[in-house]
């Protein structure tokens, strides 16, 4: 594939993974609204638990020779094969170990259905791993319209039994079940999809260097992990599992926008980056365009969702979960900080950077955990604001290591980070017009409340951002980027045939 046809296809690819992802958002909105009032929040609490521990047997099985594979401007098959059979032959070790730790997780929490699910949660853990090299193909390729359509079917299938059993069981297992159904659409769907079988293992000559490349990606993609799954394992433990039920509906209303919009972007923007490495102008150009993107559309959105944040959740929820509102509210400004960082990985895996990586993601280990722990005294909605305030401070330090060499600097940061201030301005003085007419009307309907805070939020952000040339420039590359000039051309063209 040529430099034009893989721009080409990255210019396509977030339109077809956020058709996607609005389609996973559906889903996910209509589980959440089904399910949740099916299942109690410490049945959600339960299936967390094992969770966190599958979640990061995933890291382990992988030892970062996907990331190794992607950043590669050429790959041969004997380096593919190899990746293949490594990671068959760490999952299998990797499910041994978690199997053999189940009960000891379920000690740990003081519920010993935990190891039972996390037994059953390892069928679907075992499939997953066979498929990542075929998954990783389809993105290498920037084979988007396959992973959209892959992704969909897989959700809907794991929806549709999740409800059936919620509708009999009312249980944890509801959700245990539908999550291994999504995941075995998922695998099978990527391995016909990508048309390749592995050959037998061969030692490459770069072998080494691949092994020291997935070992510091690795030791960063634990970190995070760990980091951001710390408030989990310490709400679960110390706070119990309805504590964490709470918590965990919100971090997945939380998780919504970055999994259904901002990683349809920024997932079509890595293979890009990969095979521009070697034109430095381009590199910088499409990056910084990807960065710009997100800063306007995140920061904004960050100052809304936290002022609508408990009226979303009680419409959405209903009335239990209203902890979890303060919780979502909490969690929001950390949409602001992603959306300087969120990319920064990027940059490090393609620069061959990956020591550096490592480091980094020791340190904001440390940042992260401390926090939370200092925020977990004052309880759940403490720890939420305090996973916040540490996403901030890790942007800051992400933006300063990243530009210290390489051909995207501090000030080009910086630089895409302001269109998406004047933004973030208006967001909050709609936000502030709006909740001061809610509580004038008298207002009780969430609904309401929810509709003329967003409305005038949103609409002051557009005025404030068409008042400067490089916002207005920023809004319209968001409105490219989630193809509604493409959606509205088609239109017109289909109608004007009509007519």
């Amino acid at each position: 594939m040529d430099i034009e046809e893989a721009k080409r296809r990255s210019r396509r690819g977030p339109i077809f993974l956020i058709a996607r992802r609005l389609f996973a958002i559906s889903i996910t909105l209509l589980s959440t609204v089904t399910i949740a009032r099916l299942v109690s929040p410490r049945e959600y609490g339960l299936a967390n638990m094992s969770l966190v521990l599958v979640s990061f047997g995933a890291i382990f099985r992988d030892f970062g020779l996907t990331n190794a594979i992607l950043r590669k401007g050429t790959i041969t098959e004997s380096e593919m094969s190899l990746v293949f059979w490594f990671n068959a032959v760490m999952t299998v070790a990797v499910t041994v170990a978690l199997a053999a730790s189940a009960p000891w997780i379920a000690l740990f929490y003081n519920e010993p259905v935990v190891s039972k699910i996390i037994l059953v949660s390892l069928a679907g853990f075992v499939i997953s791993g066979l498929s990542l090299q075929h998954r990783a193909l389809l993105n290498r390729e920037l084979r988007f319209s396959y992973i959209a359509a892959i992704d969909s079917v897989g959700q809907l299938g794991g929806f549709l039994v999740t409800l059936v059993l919620a509708l009999h069981w009312h249980s944890v297992w509801a959700i245990v079940y539908g999550t291994l159904v999504q995941t075995v659409l998922g695998s099978v769907g990527s391995v016909l999809a990508a048309k390749w079988w592995p050959s037998r293992p061969q030692r490459t000559e770069e072998l080494g260097e691949l092994l020291r490349f997935g070992a510091n990606a690795s030791v960063f993609s634990i970190s995070i992990f760990a980091a951001q799954n710390a408030a989990a394992l310490l709400i679960g433990r110390f706070l119990g599992a309805a504590s964490l039920g709470q918590y965990n509906r919100a971090q997945q209303l939380f998780q919504l926008p970055i999994t259904n919009l901002i990683e349809p972007i920024a997932q079509a923007t890595m293979p890009l980056l990969t095979r521009l490495r070697q034109y430095p102008a381009e590199y910088r150009a499409a990056y910084l365009g990807l960065t710009r993107k997100l800063n306007t559309f995140l920061m904004p959105m960050s100052v809304i969702l936290f002022f609508v944040g408990p009226y979303l959740v009680n419409i959405v929820l209903g009335f239990q979960w209203a902890e979890a509102g303060l919780v979502f509210a909490a969690l929001a400004p950390a949409f602001a900080g992603m959306g300087a960082a969120y990319a920064i990985g990027d940059l490090f895996i393609t620069q061959n950077r990956s020591a550096e990586l490592r480091t980094l993601g020791l340190v904001e280990l440390v940042i992260r955990v401390g926090a939370i722990v200092a925020g977990m005294s004052f309880g759940v909605v403490a720890t939420a604001w305090s996973f916040s305030c540490s996403t901030l401070l890790v942007a800051v330090i992400r933006l300063t290591v990243a530009g210290r060499k390489g051909p995207v600097g501090v000030g080009d940061q910086l630089s895409a980070i302001v269109p998406g201030i004047p933004l973030a301005c208006g967001a909050a003085v709609g936000s502030l017009l709006g909740l001061w007419l809610t509580d004038h009307m008298y207002l009780e309907d969430p609904f309401s409340s929810l509709a003329i805070i967003s409305a005038s939020g949103s609409g002051l952000a557009v005025v404030a951002g068409t008042a400067f040339a490089t916002s207005r420039r920023a809004m319209m590359e968001v409105v490219h980027a989630f193809g509604f000039i493409a959606i509205a051309r088609k239109s017109l063209s289909f109608f004007g045939r009509s007519a």
